[in-house]
C-alpha cells in the first residue's frame, strides 16, 4: 500500500502540566516495590518474541521485494536467465514450502505500488513455482504441474452439484481422452481431480496450497502406498449457495483440475527456440484442443448434468494451461460476458441500439483493485455503463472490450481518464490501437 502520504503539519507543543499534588500522610513515602512472578516473566518474553518475529518477517518482505525489483531491472548473462534469478525463485521455493503465504502476498502488494516491472516479475515467478514442481525419483528428474481447463456452462436454472461428475465411467473416459488427444503425452501419467471447481474455490488456492497440492499428486502418482492427498482434499470447499430459480436461464463459470507428471527430457514438451518454429508448436496445441473440445462435448455434457439433462446444457470449452494462466483466462471471460450482459440490459432500457452508441472506456481503481469501466453513450446521453476487475495487464482488458463490444455492434471507440462521481467523461480521446 506504501502510497506516498501528504505532510502533516505538527501541533504546536502544550505548555508542560504541573505535577499534582502529593498525598498528605505516610503513603507519600511509601517505596515503590514490583514483584515479578513467573507469568510476567512469560508474558514479557513472548512479547518481545513477537516483536522478534515482526521484525524478521517485515525483513523477509523487504528482500524478497528488493530482489524483485533488482532482478527486474538487471541483466541478462551468459545462461539466458537474468542475474539474481536463481537467488529469486530459491526464495521463492523457501516460502511455499515453509507454508509462508505471507511473506509473498505482501511482497507483491508492497511492488504493486512501487515497482511494476518488479511486481510483474515476482508473480509471473511466484506462480510458476507454485504451478510447477521439479523432483527427482531415483536418478530421474521430473516435473508435474498442475493444470486447468475453463468451461463456461449455460444452463436453465444452473449446475447442481449433486448430478455434476456423478458418473464414473464417463468421467474416465473423459481423463483418458486429454492424452489421446495428444494434449498430454502419452509417456506422461495424467490425472483428473473427480471434482468440479467453482471459481471461489479455485481462488481461495493459495500459492502453497497449490505447491502442497503438487506435492500430494506426485506422491499419489509415484508411491503405490499413499493413500491420502490431504491437500487436494481441503482445496474441494463446496459450492457457494447459488440460489437461481428453476427457469432462470444461467451462464456458469467452472474448472476441471488436473495434474501431469513427466520426465525432463520428454521430446513432446520442447518448446522450439525459434520464433516461428515456436509459434507453429503452439498453434497446432491449440488446434489439438479445439478438436478435444468438439469431440468431448458431448461427453462433458453428460458428465455435467446426467444423461436426461445433457441436450439441455450449452458447454463452452476455454483453453488448457498451467493453474494460474488458466484461471485468470476463465475469470476475465467469464466477468466480460457478464459486462457485456449488463451493457445490452442497458441498451435494451434505453431503447438504443448498439451501432449508434460510442464505447468510452477508463482504467479505474475500487478498493485498491483495479477495474475496466465502460460508457455507452448517443451524443451526451449515457445509455448503459459497466465494469469489471482486471487482473493482470491495464492494457488487454481493452483491447478485448474493444473486440467484444464490436461483436455487438459498437464501431466508435474512446478512451477516458476516468468518469466522475455524476458519470461525466473525464478527458476523452481516441483509443489506440493494439
Amino acid at each position: 500500500m506504501n502510497k506516498p502520504k501528504r505532510p502533516i503539519a505538527k501541533p504546536a507543543p502544550k505548555p508542560a502540566a504541573k505535577p499534582a499534588p502529593k498525598p498528605a500522610g505516610p503513603a507519600r513515602d511509601k517505596p515503590l516495590t514490583h514483584v515479578a512472578t513467573d507469568a510476567s516473566r512469560r508474558r514479557q518474553q513472548n512479547a518481545h518474541a513477537a516483536s522478534g518475529d515482526l521484525d524478521q518477517d517485515e525483513e523477509r518482505v523487504r528482500q524478497l521485494a528488493a530482489l524483485a525489483t533488482a532482478v527486474a531491472a538487471g541483466t541478462v548473462g551468459a545462461d539466458g536467465q537474468r542475474v539474481g534469478q536463481a537467488e529469486l525463485e530459491r526464495m521463492i521455493r523457501n516460502c511455499l514450502r515453509q507454508r509462508d503465504d505471507e511473506t509473498l502476498y505482501e511482497a507483491l502488494e508492497q511492488l504493486r505500488f512501487e515497482d511494476e516491472r518488479g511486481h510483474a516479475l515476482l508473480r509471473q515467478t511466484v506462480e510458476d513455482a507454485a504451478d510447477m514442481l521439479l523432483l527427482r525419483r531415483g536418478d530421474t528428474e521430473l516435473e508435474i504441474n498442475a493444470f486447468l481447463i475453463p468451461l463456461l456452462v449455460r444452463t436453465r436454472g444452473g449446475l447442481q452439484a449433486s448430478r455434476v461428475l456423478a458418473d464414473g465411467d464417463s468421467f474416465d473416459t473423459l481423463r483418458l481422452s486429454l492424452q489421446r488427444a495428444g494434449l498430454e503425452s502419452e509417456r506422461a501419467r495424467v490425472v483428473l481431480v473427480h471434482h468440479l471447481y467453482h471459481p471461489q474455490e479455485i481462488d481461495a488456492i493459495s500459492y502453497s496450497e497449490l505447491e502442497a497440492m503438487n506435492r500430494d499428486a506426485f506422491a499419489s502418482l509415484t508411491d503405490r502406498k499413499v493413500m491420502s492427498v490431504p491437500a487436494i482434499e481441503r482445496s474441494m470447499r463446496g459450492w457457494p449457495e447459488a440460489g437461481f430459480g428453476t427457469d432462470d436461464e444461467v451462464l456458469e463459470l467452472r474448472f476441471l483440475l488436473g495434474f501431469a507428471l513427466k520426465q525432463l527430457d520428454d521430446p513432446f514438451y520442447v518448446i522450439p527456440t525459434d520464433e516461428a518454429a515456436a509459434d507453429a508448436y503452439f498453434e497446432q496445441r491449440a488446434e489439438r484442443f479445439r478438436a478435444w473440445a468438439a469431440d468431448q462435448s458431448a461427453l462433458m455434457r453428460q458428465c455435467l448434468t446426467g444423461s436426461s439433462h445433457a441436450d439441455a446444457c450449452q458447454l463452452h470449452f476455454l483453453y488448457q494451461d498451467l493453474f494460474h494462466g488458466a484461471k485468470q483466462a476463465g475469470n476475465a471471460e467469464y466477468r466480460m460476458l457478464q459486462m457485456l450482459s449488463e451493457l445490452e440490459q442497458g441498451l435494451a432500457v434505453s431503447s438504443a441500439a448498439a451501432a449508434d452508441a460510442r464505447a468510452i472506456m477508463a482504467i479505474g481503481e475500487d478498493a485498491g483493485d483495479a477495474i475496466l469501466q465502460v460508457q455507452l453513450r448517443r451524443a451526451d446521453a449515457l445509455l448503459a455503463s459497466a465494469s469489471q476487475l482486471i487482473d493482470g495487464d491495464l492494457q488487454e482488458p481493452l483491447w478485448d472490450a474493444a473486440e467484444s463490444l464490436a461483436s455487438l455492434g459498437v464501431s466508435e471507440f474512446r478512451l477516458a481518464d476516468g468518469f466522475a462521481a455524476d458519470g461525466s467523461v473525464l478527458r476523452e480521446r481516441a483509443l489506440p490501437r493494439a
